[in-house]
């Protein structure tokens, strides 16, 4: 609906709609070259990126089903996922192909997202939409959560859970295309899921967050002064961090809607000089496993 609206920035680098839909696809029917069908397993091995998020969208439209693999992972156990996984091809950014001794096919993020091949060039690929080959009960993603025993498991999420993730949950949100969601967690996180998608499907904008910016609670305040980020995800022990920034004095507008909790218990007393503070912004608390895509639970703070 908005195709020149900006669909992700990072740094001083950004994509709009029409840009996005035009790489990914360029690069999805690369992979359908490949041999890339339904329910194929397709690794990414990609820093927080808007090549990352490039190569997600690229491997959906294929009809495949994307297994990402976080670069900063021990080379074991690098190693372990893309074996496990068993999937025979690899999208990876060219300064990461030392990580990984990988014997399959190989593609190169960087030439499809900034390179001829991702460019309205002459040698570029067509990057015209791609008949679907995949429904709503084929594989969209396979997450490695760390198993009960410790060993690397890899979870199997369906096309129709992320729709009802996103969709059941419009009767309790109200996303838009006005909103900025910053994506602040390693694609290796389930809760990256909830970001990406609800940024990307709801036509609003997506922050991507540096690493060094996310470990920085001083420097994340600031981005989301900047960039006037409306729906924020946190974990309950990260959002403590930040709200020590947050109470003190800073020269920064915040506009942010909701605050949207996960990953591990909250402790509702400590969000009171953040609802004094900011007594328009909704406080939510959610709750799910891997296995039941992201959040399966719902519950307004509003007592504190």
């Amino acid at each position: 609906l908005y195709p020149d609206n900006v669909a992700a920035v990072m740094n001083e680098r950004q994509l709009t709609y029409r840009e996005l839909n035009a790489r990914s696809n360029r690069l999805a029917r690369k992979l359908r070259e490949t041999g890339v069908e339904a329910d194929q397993l397709v690794a990414i091995l990609a820093e927080r990126s808007l090549d990352m998020v490039v190569g997600i969208l690229a491997i959906l439209k294929a009809g495949g089903a994307y297994v990402p693999v976080d670069p900063d992972y021990p080379e074991e156990r690098i190693r372990f996922m893309i074996e496990d996984s068993g999937a025979p091809l690899l999208l990876i950014q060219k300064h990461l192909n030392e990580k990984t001794d990988f014997v399959g096919t190989r593609l190169e993020l960087d030439d499809f997202v900034w390179g001829d091949r991702g460019a309205d060039s002459e040698g570029a690929l067509d990057a015209s939409n791609l008949e679907p080959i995949s429904g709503s009960s084929n594989l969209a993603y396979v997450i490695y959560t760390s198993g009960t025993t410790g060993r690397p498991k890899g979870t199997l999420i369906e096309h129709k859970n992320v729709v009802r993730l996103l969709f059941n949950d419009k009767n309790l949100f109200d996303f838009g295309p006005s909103d900025t969601w910053t994506l602040f967690h390693s694609f290796c996180f389930d809760f990256s899921v909830w970001e990406m998608y609800g940024a990307l499907l709801y036509g609003g904008k997506l922050v991507i967050v540096q690493p060094l910016t996310a470990k920085n609670p001083a420097d994340f305040l600031a981005l989301l002064g900047r960039e006037q980020v409306t729906i924020l995800n946190q974990t309950p022990t990260y959002f403590y961090q930040l709200l020590r920034k947050v109470l003190a004095d800073h020269p920064y507008d915040l506009r942010i809607r909701n605050v949207i909790f996960g990953g591990e218990a909250l402790s509702p007393l400590l969000l009171k000089g953040f609802k004094t503070k900011y007594p328009e912004t909704k406080l939510i608390n959610m709750y799910g496993i891997t296995e039941t895509t992201v959040h399966v639970t719902y519950k307004e703070i509003t007592w504190v």
